[in-house]
């Protein structure tokens, strides 16, 4: 028995000092995957901005328009604030759920799982919420409202400049907090916690489904109240209710297609490859530290 103590002893204390490579890993991971992601992203969110603000341009239409941008204008594109928004938001929501992961590993390694999870639910959203609705803000002041250029005119120029700045409504930052909400719990909370359902034998199989499956099933939950917080930003008002459902109903089932095939790269395939760098990262501290011990 005091062997087991002192064993475990000195494995807590290799793995704290062991710490600060952990969490470098942690952010080497998230940045990549971020930079990844953000580009399809920028592109597919500018889409569903322009065309709930539009009732003349096809969704499909603005889609290849802004995925085309990425390409024919890469320089404003990349340097544009929307870019950066959307860089800023996956980078900081992947680094604190990988940190938050490692610190309750290490720490909290005999506390309940629903514990750790909530804690790093409740991290996550913290981290997450705020910038996405900054993101979100940066998106409907630069591009809703907008009249967009004629369908068969060929684009020539980049991307327009952000518009102005205008007051942002409380109510318009609460659905885009619900919407977040919703969005974390499906993509860093319930995977791990439903994994063990999956009808998978291979246990990293069993993962990477719940990654790429549980963040699209958020997003049937999640697209109305997002279409919802648009249509306040565009149409704001209280005589719009009967109106603002018509409008909602209509643009949701292409909405929530676009958000769902959205969140597979955002939260699926961005998580997935996040989780494999992040993997890869810990094994090679945890290789150099067993080289180390050796010598």
């Amino acid at each position: 028995m005091t062997e087991l103590v002192e064993t475990q002893s000195i494995t807590r204390g290799w793995r704290n000092s062991r710490l600060p490579s952990y969490l470098a890993g942690d952010v080497s991971a998230a940045f990549l995957s971020a930079t990844l992601i953000s580009p399809i992203l920028t592109a597919i969110d500018r889409a569903v901005v322009e065309n709930v603000s539009s009732t003349t341009r096809p969704l499909s239409t603005a889609l290849k328009e802004n995925l085309l941008c990425t390409i024919r204008y890469p320089k404003s594109f990349f340097a544009a604030k929307p870019f950066i928004y959307m860089w800023m938001l996956y980078a900081a929501t992947y680094t604190t759920a990988n940190s938050m992961n490692t610190l309750t590993s290490i720490s909290m390694n005999k506390s309940p799982e629903f514990l750790a999870n909530s804690l790093i639910f409740i991290a996550t959203c913290t981290v997450n919420v705020p910038l996405g609705v900054c993101k979100d803000i940066c998106f409907v002041q630069t591009f809703g409202g907008r009249p967009p250029g004629p369908a068969n005119t060929p684009q020539t120029k980049p991307p327009l400049p952000p518009r102005s700045p205008t007051k942002f409504p409380k109510a318009v930052a609460a659905t885009f907090l619900a919407r977040d909400a919703i969005t974390i719990l499906g993509s860093f909370t319930l995977p791990p916690m439903l994994t063990h359902r999956i009808p998978i034998a291979d246990p990293a199989a069993q993962m990477a489904v719940a990654q790429l499956l549980m963040p699209v099933l958020s997003q049937l939950a999640a697209t109305p109240v997002h279409l919802l917080g648009l249509d306040l930003f565009s149409i704001p008002g209280k005589r719009e209710r009967g109106k603002r459902a018509k409008r909602i109903q209509r643009g949701l089932a292409g909405t929530t297609a676009v958000r769902c095939v959205r969140i597979v790269p955002a939260f699926g395939v961005g998580g997935i490859v996040n989780t494999g760098l992040r993997g890869w990262f810990r094994g090679v501290v945890e290789d150099g530290g067993m080289r180390a011990e050796r010598l």
